[in-house]
């Protein structure tokens, strides 16, 4: 629980700094040690293996490039719209993986990447995250990294040089092909997130649960709803688990529909979110199918303007798809 006004501009920045850094060890992100900072996802406690991601390339730069349509307030409740998808989610079978064969969750993504003497610039890279979860879950899974290079650089007015210092710098995002047994990869935690399997069921035990186990946020709003958020985007997380995870969600103060349709890799759903007053209203939310159940992915916007990105500049954009594949790319 916060005691005292958070700081403010770059005293802001340069105490959550640590914290994000933090954050990445155990986000999709999960990306090895560097002397990059990268912005938050979700949130500072960011999204956990939000594992889902990214847009496929819509999402980028600011709220205004965001294909929106329709984003007017509707008469439905955000509650009332993850109960219905609740009610979807636990009707749905999870995919069905037979021997020999895998869960493919595909992960897309841009990131805001932070760079530079002082981390004066900002640059929002693309990259991909594919995991491929063999049918017997303790044998050797594998994982594919692909990065892209980036699509806007920030400050705007100092793009050309941010440029530059990145093409000097280097990308802090690797281009790798990783195996190891029971989805344990060499620089990443554990990909599946081993509380899955104590959480209740029951909404009510679900919310106890995650309201007791939920820290490191500046609000117990925001740290339960970063605790969910990060879980749904593994893209792991089985069907009755994700429909209570969605009855709790309607429960957090603040929860809101932010957008009634937002596409993402060319799906649409809804946006629930919230803003973080003690973030400077950053804003989080994931979209979710209402008519399936299905978490489709998720968002971070800057809620005012730093030294480095205007107000409504995405952090952090994911989207997130899964299949049953007969095989893993080789090499």
């Amino acid at each position: 629980m916060i005691t005292a006004p958070p700081p403010e501009g770059a005293a802001l920045d340069e105490a959550i700094r640590p914290i994000r850094r933090a954050v990445l060890d155990r986000t999709v992100r999960r990306h090895r040690r560097s002397r990059w900072t990268f912005g938050a996802v979700g949130s500072v406690a960011a999204v956990t293996a939000l594992a889902t991601v990214i847009v496929g390339g819509d999402l980028t730069g600011t709220t205004e490039r965001v294909p929106v349509v329709g984003s007017h307030p509707q008469a439905a409740t955000a509650a009332e719209v993850l109960r219905r998808a609740a009610d979807e989610a636990v009707r749905a079978s999870d995919p069905t993986v037979g021997p020999g064969q895998y869960l493919e969750v595909s992960t897309k993504r841009e990131s805001q990447a932070f760079f530079g003497d002082a981390n004066r610039y900002s640059a929002l890279v693309p990259y991909t995250i594919t995991v491929y979860r063999p049918a017997d879950v303790s044998a050797e899974w594998t994982l594919v990294r692909t990065s892209g290079e980036p699509t806007r650089f920030f400050p705007a007015a100092s793009a050309t040089e941010a440029a530059a210092e990145w093409k000097d710098e280097g990308s802090p995002y690797p281009t790798e092909t990783l195996r190891g047994a029971s989805g344990q990869f060499e620089g990443y935690s554990e990909w599946t997130p081993a509380h899955l399997t104590e959480m209740p069921r029951d909404p009510d035990e679900l919310y106890a649960w995650v309201s007791e186990h939920a820290t490191g946020s500046v609000s117990h709003a925001e740290a339960m709803t970063t605790l969910i958020s990060d879980d749904l985007a593994t893209g792991l997380v089985p069907a009755d688990l994700r429909s209570a995870m969605y009855e709790v969600l309607a429960k957090i103060p603040g929860t809101t529909i932010t957008h009634d349709a937002v596409t993402l890799d060319g799906r649409t759903g809804t946006a629930i979110g919230r803003d973080e007053p003690n973030r400077d209203g950053e804003h989080s939310e994931i979209v979710i199918d209402p008519d399936s159940g299905a978490y489709l992915g998720s968002r971070t916007l800057t809620g005012s303007a730093s030294r480095v990105l205007p107000t409504g500049t995405v952090l952090d954009s994911s989207a997130v798809t899964t299949s049953v594949v007969d095989r893993v790319p080789q090499g």
